[in-house]
């Protein structure tokens, strides 16, 4: 598990985007202490060309590792002060479109939001989901490893980036909220999400507004049962 940068380089997929081409490239192996470490570059493409790239990194870790994992060390979240606190908002996850059906809905509650919090005043988000043992997705991931896919930690905070947008944009029949083209971001990882666990928290706060082209930008963490594994950086959302 490593640091992803990423760029969504070309458009959004869609049913009219046809048959998807990855390719990764490996440029290095290190082993120690039973373990295993892989770098790649990667790309996915459709017929018209480019919408993904990046590198990474890859572990194999012993059972022993992924039994005792501590986190991101240096993890160091946002904490918004008790005035911010105070006047933030909650509800439960909105459930009628736009927002996704129970299979893909990776956010239950918005335990705050403060529209003009954060530490650039620009807003600051806070959502939760009770881990469920039987979810359909510990089920369908590599063979012997039921975890929570890392695609859809990246779309927990998808989720919650898309309801701040919402909230500050308004939403009509037509519009669409995904990652922005062309903008860079990099996500940290040093965790899994197991049936075992009770709770996820994933939080976000806005370091970039652009009205005119409708753009959020937002570093955040993900954390489960109070210990920090994703770290995202630069997180980029477009509502078109």
């Amino acid at each position: 598990m490593g640091l992803r940068p990423l760029s969504p380089t070309g458009w959004p997929v869609t049913p009219a985007s046809g048959t998807l081409t990855a390719s990764a490239t490996l440029k290095k192996v290190a082993t120690s202490a039973g373990m295993i470490i892989q770098e790649y570059d990667f790309s996915v493409y459709d017929r018209l060309g480019p919408i993904y790239e990046g590198d990474t990194m890859f572990g194999f870790f012993t059972r022993e590792a992924l039994a005792n994992q501590l986190g991101i060390r240096d993890a160091a979240p946002y904490r918004p002060s008790k005035e911010e606190a105070g006047r933030g908002l909650s509800m439960p996850f909105p459930e009628a479109p736009p927002f996704p059906e129970k299979m893909l809905r990776m956010i239950d509650r918005i335990d705050l939001f403060v529209p003009d919090g954060g530490p650039e005043g620009l807003g600051y988000i806070r959502g939760t989901k009770d881990v469920e043992p039987d979810e359909w997705f510990f089920k369908a991931h590599f063979y012997q490893d039921p975890v929570t896919p890392g695609s859809l930690g990246l779309e927990s905070f998808l989720q919650l980036m898309k309801y701040a947008a919402i909230k500050r944009w308004g939403w009509r029949e037509g519009n669409t909220v995904a990652l922005a083209q062309g903008r860079r971001h990099s996500w940290l990882y040093r965790g899994q999400i197991v049936p075992s666990d009770a709770m996820v928290t994933v939080e976000a706060w806005i370091t970039a507004v652009d009205d005119a082209e409708r753009t959020l930008t937002a570093d955040g963490y993900l954390s489960v049962d109070g210990r920090p594994i994703y770290r995202m950086n630069d997180f980029t959302l477009r509502m078109e």
